[in-house]
């Protein structure tokens, strides 16, 4: 007997934010590319010159990076659809399915959003018209611009998530259990507590980034897997009689 829609869909959800999670860190630590040592010097074009080469070499990870990351945001919304579908709560879980779908598609945006951003830095020749310099500055500070709209996209995409999780224990209190109950409130915070600390830059951008980690690699999957293997093995709701 194959898996049903909401466990091969929790399944997506975890694989994608663990494999992407992942993907970063392998990008940070330089594990797929190292990047030429360049003097401190170094001004801002003659850095992006120099580092062309190593921007194709990274290109690859830096696009399944993203595009893992828009899967899984992509994937939660059909996941909370179908647990929605499966779990048979008077009202359809209007409040979890709506903030869901929200975050989701709001996620997948700022996900494909610095690939689009990231591929003329890439890809794009300079011309030799004199204007080199304007060009490289230009289009550093459209990425620029354009990674900070992906981050305040992905800050809200993680409230409305945090918010639909707390929903889910409201609209559904007997479809999830003690145990999983505590650890949907603890992501809920989690997601809540980083699109805070994003915000206001009262921490390190590492240390967000590891409570991000920790979202991505721990927090989600496990709460997907566990959901989808409660909801799953739940009694199938009645059907409603005939009119």
């Amino acid at each position: 007997m194959g898996r049903s829609p909401v466990r091969t869909l929790s399944w997506i959800v975890a694989a994608s934010f663990i494999l992407a999670t992942a993907l970063v860190y392998v990008d940070q630590f330089n594990l797929f590319a190292k990047p030429p040592d360049l003097p401190e010097s170094t001004n801002m074009v003659d850095r992006t010159i120099a580092l062309s080469d190593y921007f194709h070499a990274v290109w690859p990870l830096f696009l399944w990076t993203y595009l893992l990351f828009g899967i899984g945001f992509l994937a939660v919304v059909a996941f909370a659809a179908n647990v929605a579908s499966r779990a048979g709560i008077p009202g359809g879980m209007p409040t979890f399915r709506s903030l869901m779908t929200a975050g989701g598609v709001i996620g997948a945006i700022a996900s494909i959003i610095p690939i689009g951003a990231a591929e003329g830095k890439v890809f794009v020749q300079y011309c030799d018209c004199g204007f080199k310099e304007t060009e490289i500055v230009s289009q550093l500070w459209a990425q620029m611009t354009s990674e900070e709209i992906a981050n305040w996209f992905l800050r809200v995409a993680g409230v409305a998530l945090a918010i639909a999780l707390v929903a889910l224990l409201r609209e559904a209190p007997s479809l999830v259990p003690p145990v999983l109950r505590t650890w949907t409130y603890l992501t809920a915070a989690a997601l809540a507590l980083a699109a805070l600390l994003a915000t206001t830059e009262t921490l390190s951008p590492d240390a967000v980034g590891l409570l991000q980690a920790i979202i991505g690699v721990v927090l989600i999957p496990v709460w997907a897997v566990w959901l989808g293997r409660t909801v799953d093995g739940a009694p199938a709701a009645p059907a409603a009689a005939p009119a």
